[in-house]
């Protein structure tokens, strides 16, 4: 694997990605359901280069094969014979996602996340990724290794999907089976197909993951398109807004920008909606804007949600105009839903 940052998930181009890859593979007679579908794999094959790179400043040797194939089920089962992968013992791990608890509970599927690896080539992963040797002749600890695997795309992918504007969805424990699952696996109820992606390294396929997923999986309401909401977010960390300005652009939402307390005093004057602030900053700190933006006049009082590193502060939000805070690394789903409370 060669080192190379995969840069933050940018929905522009991940759309014009799309239409390029849907035509290399002849899916002309895409409906609007079908491409969103297909979008999530794009997606989730960012997802897993990211899993990689971030825990091992790694990346796979090329772009991965995409390939979509027709579901063998029985009774609403995948049958999975999973040596057809590398014709050879085969390990691999399975999470499904629903739209909550219950949904889990009753099997109402909306997504399912597989994940595949030759047996005797899973420690050699678990070490790239940074976690203890495991014997590739205990199936118990092969099968706990795999899940670990799929737990940590499915946690990278769920991220990746809120970049794009879905809902978040409840996941499932793994369940971990060697060369096949005598009962099938679980799967969404409707599709007849799926996405397999498959990974290589220095030209060997190591690495297969699979997804089926409902056409339309749920998205949160966008801002409207014609009266655009602003929030203005206050961060001093780069990452932090190469994360948070396309998650909050893909739901249509405008977003101002400032490095630290004096620099969004400044773009009050722009009327945004909300204000997700930081409190940790150079200059001006978060509490130190707070103070100076009760003396702004001329410019509506937004409310705040405070993003910190900081635990324990419950009782900030007893301070005017703050309405929530959330700690960092926030999930971007639970963000979502605090700017739909606020804004």
């Amino acid at each position: 694997m060669e080192a190379e940052n995969p840069k933050p998930l940018d929905v522009k181009k991940l759309k014009d990605l799309v239409y390029h890859e849907s035509a290399r593979m002849k899916l002309h007679t895409f409906s609007g359901e079908g491409e969103s579908a297909f979008t999530l794999a794009l997606a989730l094959s960012a997802a897993v280069k990211k899993v990689f790179y971030e825990k091992s400043a790694s990346t796979f040797s090329g772009e991965p094969k995409l390939e979509k194939k027709l579901i063998t089920q029985f009774v609403h089962r995948m049958r999975i014979d999973a040596m057809e992968k590398f014709n050879a013992t085969t390990v691999f791990s399975v999470i499904e996602l629903a739209a909550n608890e219950e949904g889990l509970e009753k099997q109402n599927y909306q997504f399912t996340l597989i994940v595949y690896l030759e047996k005797k080539f899973l420690p050699e992963f678990l070490r790239l990724l940074q976690y203890p040797y495991i014997d590739s002749d205990d199936d118990a600890e092969v099968k706990d290794g795999c899940g670990t695997l799929v737990n940590l795309i499915a946690g990278q992918y769920k991220r990746e999907m809120a970049i794009l504007g879905y809902k978040d969805l409840m996941m499932s424990p793994f369940e971990s089976y060697i060369n096949t699952a005598p009962d099938g696996v679980g799967i969404p109820n409707g599709p007849t197909e799926k996405y397999e992606l498959s990974f290589e390294v220095d030209g060997a396929k190591c690495l297969v993951v699979e997804m089926v997923t409902l056409d339309r999986l749920p998205k949160w309401k966008s801002a409207s398109k014609t009266v655009s909401k602003k929030i203005l977010v206050i961060d001093d960390d780069p990452a932090f807004l190469k994360t948070v300005t396309p998650l909050l652009k893909s739901q249509g939402y405008e977003v101002l920008m400032a490095k630290d307390g004096k620099e969004g005093l400044a773009r009050l004057s722009e009327n945004p909606d909300l204000i997700i602030l930081d409190l940790q900053m150079p200059n001006m700190d978060g509490y130190e804007f707070i103070l100076a933006m009760k003396e702004v006049t001329g410019v509506k009082k937004a409310p705040i949600i405070v993003l910190t590193v900081k635990e324990g502060l419950t009782d900030i939000v007893k301070v005017e105009g703050i309405k929530e805070y959330m700690i960092k690394p926030f999930q971007p789903a639970a963000l979502l839903e605090s700017i739909q409370r606020h804004s």
